[in-house]
C-alpha cells in the first residue's frame, strides 16, 4: 500500500514539473554563444551583464526545457547534499584554467627582426644605446639561434663589436658585449700554447678529495688561480658545483672548500624518518625544496649560466646532466657559450637556464633528490651517464677550437676504493640486490673513460688525478671523522704523486711559441678589419 502511494505521488510530481516547465517563461542570456576565454586563470575584470528576455513556450521547446528545469532541480538538490565523488586536484584545475598563449612568428619575420637589430647596433653611438641594442640582440639570438648567420655574414658586425669592446672603459658595457659575442659563437684564442681542459668527476661529498687535489695543483702553479689557467672547465654532479665555485664565482680553493662543506652539512643533516617518508612519497630522500633554497641563496635567483661569460678571459663552462624522459638516456650540456654557426655539438644543451637550475639538474642524484623538469626536458644527475666527463669535455673543446692542438687535459677524480680493483671470490649466481648494485656501479664508473683517454692522448698531455679511498664513503657522508679521513686520503695521494702533479702544472704553464703569437695577432687584425671566420 505504501509503495503504491509513493509511486502515485511521484507520478503527480513529475506531471507538475513538466507542465510547470512548459507553461513558464524562461530567462536566458542575451548572448548565449559568447565564450569568455580564461587566459590567466582569473575571471574577466568586467563581465558582461545578462538581461532576461521572455521566450514563449512551444511544443518543440517543451522537451528541451524539461531537461533544463530538471537540471535546475538537480542543482538545488546537489547544493544541499554535496557529492562525495572524486574531486580534481586544485593544481590540475589551475593548469587547465591557465592557458599559455605562444605567439608564432614566420621565418621572414624573425629574419627581418634580426636584420633590424643588427642595423640598429651598427648605428648606435652612445654607451647606453650600444648596451641596449646588444642586450636586445643577445635575447633574440638565444631565442632564435639560426638567425645568427645574418649577423655573421655582415662583415661590419663582428668588427664593430670588437671595436666597442676594445675602445670602451665601461666594464658593464664590456660584459654585455662579451655576452653578445659568446651567443654569436665567437671564441677567443686559447690562453696558452693550446687548449687546456679541466674535467671534474661526480661523487657527492667526496668532492672534498677533488678540492684537495686542486689545491695541490694550484700550489704547483706558484701564483695564479687554477681556474684562470684553463680554457674549458667541465663538471658533473658535485664536480659541477666545484666548477661553478671556481670558474663562475672565481673563488679560491680555500673559499670553495668552506662553502662546499657548509652546503653539505646544511643539506645532508636530516632525520631518517623524514628521509624515508620523502623517498616513498617523492622518490627523494633529501628535501629538494631546501636544496633549491640553498642554491638560490648562494648563486642568486636570476643569474643565468650565460652571465658567467661576462668577465674578461672567463673560461668556457659546461655542466652535465642526464635527460631521462627520452627513449634513451643521453647527456645534456648546460653551457656559458654557444657553438659557432654550422659547428654544433653532438650533445643536446643550452645556455638560457638559470645557474642554480643547471646545478640542481646536474646534481639531481636518483633517490637523493627529485628529478628536475626544465621546459619539456626531465633531468637527473649527469653522473648516471657520464660520471667522468673527460671525453665529453674533449668533444666540446674540439667543436670550439677545431684547429688548435690540445695542450693539456687534467681529469680530477673524487676517489675510488682500492677494493673496487681487486678480484673477489667467483660466484655462480648473485642476488637481485647485488645485481642492481653492480649495474649502478657500472653506470657511474669513471675508470673506463680514463683508460680510453690514457690510450688516446699523449702522456705529457693527459693527467688523471684520482685519489684512493681507505673506506667506501657514501655520497652524503658528513661525519666529521669520515671527512677528516677523506682529507688524509687525498693528502696521502698528493705526497705519493707529487711528480705527476708537478708535470701537470708544467704542461699547464706552457706558453705559445713565437710563431703562434704572430699568427694569432694577424688573425685578430683580420677580425677587426671585418674578415671574421668562425673557425681558427
Amino acid at each position: 500500500m505504501l509503495a503504491r502511494v509513493t509511486r502515485s505521488a511521484l507520478s503527480r510530481f513529475w506531471r507538475w514539473a513538466v507542465d510547470g516547465a512548459s507553461a513558464s517563461a524562461i530567462a536566458v542570456p542575451d548572448s548565449v554563444d559568447r565564450i569568455v576565454e580564461r587566459v590567466d586563470g582569473k575571471s574577466p575584470s568586467s563581465p558582461q551583464q545578462t538581461s532576461p528576455v521572455t521566450v514563449q513556450s512551444s511544443p518543440a521547446a517543451v522537451k528541451g526545457t524539461t531537461s533544463s528545469y530538471l537540471g535546475y532541480l538537480s542543482g538545488v538538490v546537489s547544493s544541499l547534499w554535496k557529492s562525495e565523488g572524486p574531486t580534481e586536484n586544485k593544481e590540475l584545475q589551475k593548469k587547465k584554467a591557465s592557458r599559455v598563449i605562444t605567439k608564432r612568428f614566420s621565418r621572414s619575420e624573425v629574419a627581418n627582426r634580426a636584420q633590424g637589430l643588427v642595423s640598429k647596433l651598427l648605428m648606435a653611438e652612445s654607451p647606453e644605446s650600444i648596451r641596449l641594442r646588444a642586450k636586445e640582440l643577445c635575447r633574440h639570438f638565444v631565442e632564435f639561434p639560426a638567425t645568427r648567420v645574418i649577423a655573421v655574414q655582415n662583415k661590419r658586425f663582428m668588427s664593430t663589436l670588437l671595436s666597442f669592446l676594445r675602445n670602451t672603459d665601461d666594464e658593464e658595457l664590456k660584459g654585455d658585449i662579451r655576452q653578445c659575442l659568446s651567443v654569436m659563437g665567437y671564441v677567443n684564442f686559447p690562453k696558452g700554447a693550446g687548449v687546456r681542459i679541466l674535467s671534474i668527476d661526480g661523487g657527492g661529498t667526496r668532492g672534498m678529495m677533488g678540492l684537495e687535489i686542486l689545491q695541490a695543483l694550484e700550489e704547483a702553479l706558484h701564483g695564479p688561480k687554477v681556474a684562470d689557467m684553463f680554457d674549458h672547465i667541465v663538471g658533473v654532479s658535485t664536480g659541477a658545483i666545484i666548477a661553478v665555485l671556481l670558474g663562475a664565482r672565481q673563488l679560491s680553493i680555500k673559499q670553495s672548500k668552506e662553502i662546499y662543506m657548509e652546503i653539505s652539512r646544511e643539506l645532508f643533516s636530516q632525520g631518517r624518518f623524514s628521509g624515508v617518508s620523502g623517498l616513498l612519497l617523492s622518490h627523494s630522500y633529501y628535501n629538494t625544496k631546501k636544496w633549491v633554497e640553498i642554491l638560490k641563496k648562494r648563486l642568486g635567483d636570476e643569474e643565468t649560466i650565460l652571465d658567467s661569460c661576462r668577465r674578461k678571459d672567463a673560461p668556457k663552462l659546461s655542466l652535465i646532466s642526464c635527460i631521462v624522459n627520452a627513449p634513451m638516456l643521453h647527456p645534456y650540456v648546460f653551457r656559458n657559450y654557444v657553438h659557432p654557426p654550422g659547428r654544433d655539438s653532438h650533445f643536446a644543451g643550452g645556455s638560457e637556464h638559470k645557474l642554480w637550475q643547471a646545478l640542481q639538474a646536474s646534481a639531481a642524484a636518483p633517490g637523493y633528490f627529485e628529478e628536475v623538469a626544465l621546459g619539456s626536458v626531465l633531468h637527473q644527475d649527469g653522473g648516471v651517464l657520464a660520471n667522468n666527463p673527460t671525453a665529453l669535455a674533449l668533444h666540446e673543446a674540439r667543436m670550439l677550437w677545431p684547429n688548435e692542438r690540445i695542450q693539456c687535459v687534467v681529469s680530477i677524480g673524487n676517489g675510488h676504493h682500492v677494493n673496487d680493483l681487486e678480484p673477489t671470490d667467483i660466484k655462480l649466481s648473485t642476488g637481485v640486490q647485488e645485481k642492481i648494485a653492480r649495474i649502478v656501479d657500472s653506470a657511474t664508473d669513471t675508470e673506463l673513460v680514463h683508460l680510453c683517454m690514457h690510450d688516446l692522448l699523449p702522456a705529457n698531455t693527459y693527467f688523471r688525478l684520482n685519489p684512493y679511498m681507505s673506506f667506501p664513503y657514501s655520497l652524503d657522508e658528513i661525519s666529521p671523522d669520515k671527512l677528516a679521513q677523506m682529507e688524509n686520503d687525498a693528502r696521502l695521494y698528493v705526497r705519493r704523486n707529487r711528480a705527476k702533479i708537478e708535470a701537470a702544472a708544467e704542461a699547464i704553464l706552457l706558453q705559445p711559441s713565437i710563431t703562434q703569437t704572430i699568427s694569432r695577432r694577424l688573425r685578430k687584425l683580420a677580425q677587426r678589419s671585418g674578415l671574421y671566420t668562425p673557425s681558427f
